[in-house]
């Protein structure tokens, strides 16, 4: 049965990949910037960072379909600033429960975390939602694997570099219903997927 369902996901992916392939051969995905969301701007830092991985998070609260992703950024960063006293949100690439991804905190400056892990060196993509308890779909996790793709492309990551919040710490996150693909290698098997497919064309 695990056979079959995974055969089923790669040829859905596969059948995916002209979607995701698009933009002229081109990895990166749409990507919902700041100023669209209504961010604002960023608390400048001098501890700059060189991206060496990849930790996928989740947001770790129920986030209902209704809800606007924009206003959920701008409450979290808000809070972010005012009760963590973080330059800024804690990653920096978000998807939403519609798959559409956003520009989080910038790139060159290390994400924060409420657990004792240092994410120093890692890029953090957090989707939002509690996947402890709500389903990761298709829709999301497509999206996943093209920003995944492409930031392993631009920050020269190998894919095997790609883990999940409780690889380094103790903690549920990013939520058994994402994680489950971190841990059957299939999310890392796509990406890779993606990345030979972006170098033929």
């Amino acid at each position: 049965m695990k056979r079959l369902q995974r055969v089923i996901r790669i040829t859905a992916v596969l059948a995916f990949l002209p979607v995701l392939m698009s933009c002229a051969g081109s990895l990166k995905p749409d990507i919902i910037t700041r100023d669209e969301w209504g961010s604002q701007p960023v608390i400048p830092d001098s501890t700059e960072q060189t991206i060496r991985y990849i930790t996928i998070h989740h947001s770790g609260v129920y986030v209902s379909p209704d809800e606007d992703p924009r206003q959920y950024l701008r409450n979290l960063q808000e809070w972010s600033r005012k009760e963590k006293h973080w330059i800024d949100i804690p990653y920096h690439y978000l998807i939403d429960l519609d798959g559409r991804v956003y520009e989080g905190r910038p790139v060159r400056y290390a994400g924060d975390t409420n657990t004792d892990y240092d994410p120093r060196g890692h890029l953090l993509i957090s989707v939002i939602g509690n996947y402890e308890v709500q389903p990761f779909t298709e829709k999301q996790y497509h999206s996943l694997v093209r920003l995944l793709a492409y930031c392993c492309e631009k920050y020269k990551v190998d894919p095997s570099m790609i883990k999940g919040h409780r690889d380094y710490t103790e903690t549920a996150c990013p939520g058994k219903n994402i994680y489950k693909y971190i841990k059957d290698g299939s999310l890392i098997s796509d990406v890779r997927a993606l990345l030979q497919k972006a170098k033929k064309k």
